[in-house]
Protein backbone atom coordinates (compact mmCIF):
# COMPACT_ATOMS: atom_id res chain seq x y z
CA UNK A 1 0.00 0.00 0.00
CA UNK A 2 2.87 2.38 0.70
CA UNK A 3 4.34 4.44 -2.10
CA UNK A 4 8.07 4.48 -2.87
CA UNK A 5 8.39 7.75 -0.93
CA UNK A 6 6.90 6.32 2.27
CA UNK A 7 8.05 2.69 2.08
CA UNK A 8 10.58 1.90 4.79
CA UNK A 9 9.69 4.92 6.91
CA UNK A 10 8.31 4.58 10.43
CA UNK A 11 4.71 5.71 10.41
CA UNK A 12 3.34 7.64 13.41
CA UNK A 13 0.72 6.04 15.63
CA UNK A 14 -2.79 6.19 14.15
CA UNK A 15 -3.97 7.41 17.55
CA UNK A 16 -3.00 10.92 16.40
CA UNK A 17 -5.78 10.85 13.80
CA UNK A 18 -9.00 12.61 14.77
CA UNK A 19 -11.23 9.76 13.58
CA UNK A 20 -13.78 8.28 15.93
CA UNK A 21 -13.07 4.69 14.81
CA UNK A 22 -9.47 5.24 15.98
CA UNK A 23 -9.95 7.63 18.88
CA UNK A 24 -13.03 6.01 20.46
CA UNK A 25 -13.41 2.53 18.92
CA UNK A 26 -16.08 1.47 21.42
CA UNK A 27 -18.26 4.57 20.97
CA UNK A 28 -21.69 4.65 19.37
CA UNK A 29 -20.27 6.62 16.44
CA UNK A 30 -17.54 4.07 15.75
CA UNK A 31 -20.06 1.24 15.93
CA UNK A 32 -22.25 3.06 13.41
CA UNK A 33 -19.37 3.29 10.92
CA UNK A 34 -18.61 -0.40 11.41
CA UNK A 35 -22.27 -1.16 10.70
CA UNK A 36 -21.94 0.68 7.38
CA UNK A 37 -18.82 -1.39 6.67
CA UNK A 38 -20.72 -4.61 7.26
CA UNK A 39 -23.61 -3.42 5.10
CA UNK A 40 -21.19 -2.90 2.22
CA UNK A 41 -19.44 -6.21 2.86
CA UNK A 42 -22.62 -8.29 2.98
CA UNK A 43 -24.90 -6.45 0.56
CA UNK A 44 -27.16 -8.75 -1.45
CA UNK A 45 -25.71 -8.01 -4.86
CA UNK A 46 -24.62 -10.17 -7.79
CA UNK A 47 -20.90 -9.71 -7.12
CA UNK A 48 -18.94 -8.74 -3.97
CA UNK A 49 -18.51 -4.99 -3.61
CA UNK A 50 -14.91 -4.06 -4.44
CA UNK A 51 -15.52 -0.38 -5.27
CA UNK A 52 -17.94 2.18 -3.88
CA UNK A 53 -18.79 5.89 -4.04
CA UNK A 54 -19.64 7.76 -0.84
CA UNK A 55 -21.64 10.67 -2.22
CA UNK A 56 -22.04 13.77 -0.06
CA UNK A 57 -25.42 15.47 -0.36
CA UNK A 58 -24.98 18.83 1.33
CA UNK A 59 -23.55 17.60 4.63
CA UNK A 60 -20.82 20.29 4.42
CA UNK A 61 -17.83 19.42 6.62
CA UNK A 62 -19.09 16.03 7.81
CA UNK A 63 -18.99 13.99 4.59
CA UNK A 64 -15.20 13.84 4.42
CA UNK A 65 -15.06 12.77 8.05
CA UNK A 66 -17.64 10.06 7.39
CA UNK A 67 -15.75 8.79 4.32
CA UNK A 68 -12.46 8.67 6.23
CA UNK A 69 -14.04 6.78 9.14
CA UNK A 70 -15.74 4.26 6.85
CA UNK A 71 -12.53 3.62 4.92
CA UNK A 72 -10.54 3.37 8.16
CA UNK A 73 -13.02 0.85 9.59
CA UNK A 74 -12.34 -1.43 6.62
CA UNK A 75 -8.58 -1.06 6.98
CA UNK A 76 -8.64 -1.65 10.73
CA UNK A 77 -10.57 -4.85 10.03
CA UNK A 78 -7.72 -6.07 7.84
CA UNK A 79 -9.15 -5.15 4.42
CA UNK A 80 -6.60 -3.28 2.30
CA UNK A 81 -8.42 -0.11 1.28
CA UNK A 82 -7.75 2.88 -0.96
CA UNK A 83 -9.70 6.10 -0.45
CA UNK A 84 -9.91 8.45 -3.45
CA UNK A 85 -10.83 12.12 -2.99
CA UNK A 86 -12.89 13.52 -5.89
CA UNK A 87 -13.93 16.74 -4.15
CA UNK A 88 -11.69 19.32 -5.85
CA UNK A 89 -13.74 22.19 -4.37
CA UNK A 90 -13.18 21.10 -0.76
CA UNK A 91 -10.43 18.43 -0.55
CA UNK A 92 -10.45 17.63 3.17
CA UNK A 93 -9.29 14.00 3.21
CA UNK A 94 -5.55 14.75 3.00
CA UNK A 95 -5.75 16.91 6.12
CA UNK A 96 -7.91 14.40 7.97
CA UNK A 97 -5.45 11.59 7.26
CA UNK A 98 -2.29 13.70 7.73
CA UNK A 99 -0.82 13.25 4.25
CA UNK A 100 0.26 15.56 1.44
CA UNK A 101 -2.35 16.98 -0.96
CA UNK A 102 -0.19 15.94 -3.92
CA UNK A 103 0.77 14.09 -6.00
CA UNK A 104 -2.73 12.89 -6.58
CA UNK A 105 -5.56 12.27 -8.96
CA UNK A 106 -5.31 15.46 -11.01
CA UNK A 107 -1.61 14.90 -11.76
CA UNK A 108 -2.27 11.32 -12.87
CA UNK A 109 -5.23 12.27 -15.05
CA UNK A 110 -3.30 15.18 -16.56
CA UNK A 111 -0.15 13.29 -17.45
CA UNK A 112 -0.53 9.54 -17.56
CA UNK A 113 -4.04 8.17 -17.25
CA UNK A 114 -4.13 7.16 -20.91
CA UNK A 115 -0.81 5.29 -20.71
CA UNK A 116 -1.14 1.55 -20.00
CA UNK A 117 1.91 1.50 -17.71
CA UNK A 118 1.13 4.73 -15.85
CA UNK A 119 0.88 3.82 -12.16
CA UNK A 120 -0.92 5.80 -9.47
CA UNK A 121 0.43 4.82 -6.06
CA UNK A 122 -1.71 5.54 -2.98
CA UNK A 123 -0.04 7.60 -0.27
CA UNK A 124 0.33 5.55 2.89
CA UNK A 125 -1.56 6.84 5.93
CA UNK A 126 -1.00 6.29 9.63
CA UNK A 127 -3.45 3.39 9.49
CA UNK A 128 -1.96 0.16 8.13
CA UNK A 129 -3.84 -1.08 5.04
CA UNK A 130 -5.29 2.36 4.29
CA UNK A 131 -3.94 4.47 1.44
CA UNK A 132 -5.19 7.77 0.06
CA UNK A 133 -5.30 9.17 -3.46
CA UNK A 134 -5.71 12.91 -2.76
CA UNK A 135 -7.27 15.25 -5.30
CA UNK A 136 -3.85 16.63 -6.17
CA UNK A 137 -2.96 19.93 -7.81
CA UNK A 138 -2.67 21.33 -11.31
CA UNK A 139 0.40 20.28 -13.26
CA UNK A 140 2.37 23.34 -14.45
CA UNK A 141 2.05 23.48 -18.21
CA UNK A 142 -0.50 20.65 -18.17
CA UNK A 143 -4.16 20.67 -19.21
CA UNK A 144 -6.29 23.41 -17.68
CA UNK A 145 -9.39 21.21 -17.81
CA UNK A 146 -11.32 20.75 -14.56
CA UNK A 147 -11.35 17.40 -12.78
CA UNK A 148 -14.85 16.79 -14.12
CA UNK A 149 -13.51 16.79 -17.70
CA UNK A 150 -10.35 14.83 -16.88
CA UNK A 151 -12.27 12.00 -15.21
CA UNK A 152 -13.57 10.23 -18.32
CA UNK A 153 -15.28 6.85 -18.35
CA UNK A 154 -12.13 5.12 -19.59
CA UNK A 155 -9.87 6.87 -17.07
CA UNK A 156 -12.23 5.94 -14.24
CA UNK A 157 -12.41 2.30 -15.32
CA UNK A 158 -8.60 2.15 -15.60
CA UNK A 159 -8.21 3.72 -12.14
CA UNK A 160 -10.59 1.25 -10.48
CA UNK A 161 -8.91 -1.70 -12.19
CA UNK A 162 -5.41 -0.53 -11.29
CA UNK A 163 -6.14 0.22 -7.65
CA UNK A 164 -8.18 -2.96 -7.30
CA UNK A 165 -5.17 -5.08 -8.23
CA UNK A 166 -3.47 -4.28 -4.92
CA UNK A 167 -6.39 -3.34 -2.65
CA UNK A 168 -9.44 -5.23 -1.48
CA UNK A 169 -11.66 -2.14 -1.67
CA UNK A 170 -11.56 1.19 -3.51
CA UNK A 171 -13.71 3.94 -1.97
CA UNK A 172 -14.37 7.26 -3.72
CA UNK A 173 -15.59 10.39 -1.95
CA UNK A 174 -17.36 13.18 -3.85
CA UNK A 175 -19.91 15.93 -3.39
CA UNK A 176 -23.21 15.51 -5.25
CA UNK A 177 -25.11 18.62 -4.19
CA UNK A 178 -25.09 20.03 -6.76
CA UNK A 179 -24.40 16.84 -8.66
CA UNK A 180 -20.92 16.80 -10.23
CA UNK A 181 -20.09 15.09 -13.48
CA UNK A 182 -17.04 13.37 -11.97
CA UNK A 183 -19.32 11.88 -9.31
CA UNK A 184 -21.72 10.61 -11.99
CA UNK A 185 -18.84 9.15 -14.01
CA UNK A 186 -17.59 7.23 -10.98
CA UNK A 187 -21.10 6.24 -9.87
CA UNK A 188 -21.66 4.50 -13.20
CA UNK A 189 -18.44 2.47 -12.81
CA UNK A 190 -18.37 1.42 -9.13
CA UNK A 191 -20.17 -1.54 -7.59
CA UNK A 192 -22.23 0.54 -5.14
CA UNK A 193 -23.14 4.10 -4.16
CA UNK A 194 -23.99 5.31 -0.65
CA UNK A 195 -25.44 8.80 -0.05
CA UNK A 196 -24.19 10.81 2.94
CA UNK A 197 -26.74 13.32 4.20
CA UNK A 198 -26.77 15.49 7.31
CA UNK A 199 -29.81 15.72 9.53
CA UNK A 200 -31.15 19.27 9.65
CA UNK A 201 -28.73 20.50 6.98
CA UNK A 202 -29.22 18.52 3.77
CA UNK A 203 -32.19 19.81 1.81
CA UNK A 204 -34.79 17.20 0.92
CA UNK A 205 -34.88 18.50 -2.65
CA UNK A 206 -31.09 18.09 -2.98
CA UNK A 207 -31.28 14.51 -1.75
CA UNK A 208 -34.10 13.72 -4.16
CA UNK A 209 -32.28 15.27 -7.13
CA UNK A 210 -29.12 13.32 -6.30
CA UNK A 211 -31.07 10.08 -6.03
CA UNK A 212 -32.81 10.68 -9.36
CA UNK A 213 -29.56 11.61 -11.13
CA UNK A 214 -27.85 8.47 -9.87
CA UNK A 215 -30.78 6.27 -10.82
CA UNK A 216 -30.84 7.70 -14.35
CA UNK A 217 -27.30 6.47 -15.02
CA UNK A 218 -28.01 3.05 -13.55
CA UNK A 219 -25.94 3.45 -10.39
CA UNK A 220 -26.37 0.78 -7.73
CA UNK A 221 -27.70 2.98 -4.91
CA UNK A 222 -27.21 0.89 -1.80
CA UNK A 223 -28.44 3.19 0.94
CA UNK A 224 -27.99 6.37 2.99
CA UNK A 225 -25.65 7.41 5.80
CA UNK A 226 -27.25 9.98 8.12
CA UNK A 227 -24.78 12.14 10.07
CA UNK A 228 -25.58 14.17 13.20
Amino acid sequence: MASDETRGQTMPSPQSLDLVVVREPDSVGAQAYRSIRETLRHAKVDVPIRSALLADVGSRDQAGEAAANIAASFALNGDSTVLVDLDAADPVLANLLHVSQSPGLIEWLSTGADQPDAALAPIATEIPDLGLIPVGTRVRGGPAAPLADLMTDSACARLIKQLGESAHLVIFHASVAPISSQALTVAAEVDAVVLIIRSGTTKRTDAQRAKESLERIGANLLGVVLTD
